[in-house]
């Protein structure tokens, strides 16, 4: 019995391994389709290196599957499956065209390699190299040299490119330029995903619209949903109002006029005379709204240069077309030998001038404190002696960028030297609801005016030290902003 059964088995094993191999042939067979000779003028056959050749002259035609070939000459090599193709080669699958002068096309790999110029032909783009391999499997093209490849909604130059044509995905390298209808694109890098509206570039980036133009490291643009990120060294140049906004990483979302920017964050608003009009702005974060009218909002570790005007605060905001600043957040402002603080400061800054700077009380906010105003003498000698304004909300008022007034409202007091000669003469301390404070061609006090329950006082020289001379909440802030280093 075990004799019967070994000897039935045997047969089986062996059709079965012979199916196997049947199949398995038939697939290498399959892969492996010969390349047809369909015409040719002139027709030689020879051998090198063992392996039947065709030399095919005149009007050659060549198959394979759904690739055609037409050249004017070439070497077919049988047994390897491939044909060298000479003059006018023009090679067409379905909706695709590749024109060359030169190609080799492997038909084992279904792959086409071109010399001496090659043109890529299909329904949704144009690419012309210098050189190029066209592989008709995967529908991928990878092309070198003085690359161009032309869509109705766009163009991309390169020095290499690799195209999918079934995705219409591009990913090109070496002086890339996209170009469309809104913008220009450059980058050492470009990945183009069309139908994912997906734009990825790396390397030198630069962004160029009719009103922009942005720099960074890296750039990812999503068209569909109408949003850009870019990461390091973020630079974004407004070309209508010479304003320049900076920072390692950039979200701009177009439709709603929205960008941030994080990161060592800062705006420039460059005028005419750079060294002394422009305006810095250096922060944590910065929140453009570009819906009129446009304002940007600075967080964090804020720092505001201007000339001789300087700040520093919490959060700032700039009003662009109304040339102003708010402040809050434990602002401080320093004009000349001014310093102000207070809850909240609003500063107008007009035509490149400041005119006025308003601080406020804000009696809601906790830790609330009034406004202080503290002044630097100029004289080395008298350097520990400041005059100082306190009260709920203070206003200082400039003539041709000189302070000319000084409104103070609510719980107001006031402590100022006095000089004769060069000399100093005592203080002053004043009080009352409110008081005004006028200044002279050379921003000393030259008259006083108060108004409701007045009290003053006079200090003489000879017992100064032996009065407290400092308002409730006097401070000295140090540390003023300074102008940085940009890396641009």
């Amino acid at each position: 019995m075990n004799i019967f059964l070994k000897n039935t088995i045997c047969p089986f094993k062996s059709a079965l391994i012979i199916l196997i191999i049947l199949f398995s042939f038939t697939e290498f067979i399959n892969a492996q389709e010969k390349i047809e000779l369909k015409n040719a003028d002139e027709l030689k056959g020879s051998m090198i290196n063992g392996e039947s050749v065709r030399e095919a002259s005149g009007n050659v035609e060549f198959t394979q599957g759904n690739v055609k070939v037409l050249c004017n000459s070439a070497t077919q090599f049988i047994m390897t499956n491939i044909v060298e193709l000479r003059g006018n080669v023009r090679i067409y699958q379905d909706t695709l065209t590749l024109l060359t002068s030169k190609a080799t096309y492997f038909g084992n790999e279904k792959k086409a390699i071109c010399e001496g110029g090659v043109t890529l032909k299909d329904p949704n783009a144009t690419v012309r190299a210098d050189f190029g391999t066209y592989f008709f499997n995967e529908g991928r093209a990878v092309f070198k040299g003085d690359v161009i490849i032309i869509n109705p909604e766009y163009r991309i130059t390169s020095s290499e490119l690799i195209y999918l044509r079934n995705t219409e995905d591009s990913f090109a390298e070496g002086n890339v330029v996209v170009t469309t209808d809104s913008a220009v694109i450059k980058a050492d890098k470009i990945d183009f995903f069309k139908n994912a509206g997906r734009t990825f570039a790396r390397g030198n980036v630069n962004i160029e619209s009719d009103s922009t133009i942005i720099t960074s490291d890296t750039a990812t643009n999503y068209s569909i949903e109408k949003k850009s990120v870019a990461s390091g060294n973020v630079k974004i140049v407004s070309l209508n109002n010479n304003t320049v906004v900076f920072g390692d990483y950039i979200e701009n979302f177009e439709t709603e006029n929205f960008t941030i920017l994080n990161n060592n964050t800062g705006l420039i608003q460059i005028e005419d005379n750079e060294n002394s009009d422009t305006l810095f702005i250096y922060s944590d974060t910065m929140k453009a709204y570009r819906n009129k009218p446009d304002y940007y909002v600075a967080e964090g570790n804020v720092e505001i240069i201007r000339n001789d005007f300087l700040a520093k605060c919490g959060t700032g905001i700039y009003y662009k077309e109304m040339e102003t600043v708010s402040l809050s957040v434990k602002p401080v402002i320093w004009q000349d030998t001014q310093q102000m603080t207070g809850d909240s400061i609003y500063a107008e800054l007009p035509g490149k001038k400041i005119r006025n700077i308003y601080s406020r009380k804000i009696n809601d906010l906790p830790g609330s404190v009034p406004s202080f105003v503290v002044s630097e003498n100029d004289d080395v000698y008298f350097k520990d002696r400041y005059d100082q304004i306190r009260g709920d909300n203070i206003t200082m008022k400039f003539l041709d960028e000189k302070l000319n007034q000084i409104d103070v409202e609510n719980n107001s007091s006031s402590v100022y030297f006095s000089y004769e000669n060069n000399k100093a003469n005592g203080a002053n301390k004043i009080e009352g609801n409110n008081i005004i404070l006028y200044f002279d061609e050379e921003e000393k006090i030259s008259r006083i005016k108060i108004d409701t329950d007045p009290k003053g006082e006079y200090i003489p020289e000879s017992i100064l030290n032996t009065v407290s001379l400092i308002l409730p909440g006097f401070e000295i802030e140090e540390n003023k902003p300074e102008r940085r280093a940009l890396k641009f």
